[in-house]
């Protein structure tokens, strides 16, 4: 399952709460989960052309629809995909434990949880991470559909992301070390997680370190056709990288 950085943190920390009905649809409106079509964004160098496609775990699906037509037709004209995946890749099961539970003080979010419930929705009894909303009936919401793109094409697509021991090593490395206190071994993947943000290292995690993955994996692309398909909160950093190392980059309207 795709963990995207896109304000589904949000959905996962305050969901999880008793919200009223309005409150609900507010979340799901400014995370962008009822639209309908998705709004690309473009950026170039006069010779790179990166178009920007942003993404959200729950949605409508006539969005996803959308994503795909326009995925298939960028694709027909030459253009390669970079998809977001943190992904679990260590075997070690205490290991892996300590790097749920780093990424859960980090974050708030239950990782473990999330990955093993393998999709965020569940149609059949309407709840969202396990919250009743009767938005999900309302809308048609579906969890995010994962046939977007050819993911066994992989000379056209590409995971172009951070592992979870990457994300935890490159935190650490520039906040130090993530100290487990007794109540983050108490506390059981899928109970009620009282989390203090700590603003820094919180974006680092979700964003920050991931956004350097990508724009230098762009730098370094011999392809000038890329689609992005990632979390909208990504777009402002991985410009900023881009211009940071070639002063050509700039968003565009259109190419």
């Amino acid at each position: 399952m795709k963990i995207r950085a896109r304000q589904i943190t949000l959905i996962l920390l305050i969901l999880q709460l008793s919200l009223s009905s309005c409150l609900q649809k507010l979340v799901l409106n400014n995370l962008g989960a009822l639209e309908d079509n998705v709004q690309l964004k473009f950026i170039t160098n006069g010779n790179k052309k990166i178009v920007f496609m942003p993404m959200h775990h729950v949605g409508k699906t006539s969005f996803y629809d959308d994503a795909r037509n326009k995925i298939d037709s960028l694709m027909s004209i030459g253009y390669i995909v970079y998809y977001e995946n943190v992904r679990m890749l260590v075997k070690d099961s205490l290991q892996k434990d300590t790097i749920y539970r780093k990424a859960r003080k980090i974050t708030g979010v239950d990782f473990f949880t999330a990955l093993n419930n393998k999709g965020y929705i569940d149609t059949s009894k309407n709840t969202l991470m396990g919250k009743k909303t009767k938005y999900i009936a309302k809308y048609k919401l579906v969890n995010q559909s994962h046939t977007m793109f050819p993911t066994f094409d992989s000379l056209r697509v590409k995971n172009v992301d951070a592992n979870f021991a990457q994300l935890i090593s490159a935190c650490e490395n520039k906040y130090g070390t993530i100290v487990l206190e007794k109540y983050d071994f108490e506390t059981k993947f899928g109970e009620k997680y009282k989390h203090k943000k700590e603003k820094g290292i919180y974006e680092y995690f979700l964003t920050g370190f991931r956004n350097t993955i990508i724009s230098s994996t762009i730098i370094n692309d011999k392809n000038n056709k890329i689609i992005i398909v990632f979390g909208s909160k990504h777009f402002d950093g991985i410009l900023e990288n881009l211009i940071a190392a070639d002063k050509n980059y700039k968003q565009v309207d259109k190419f």
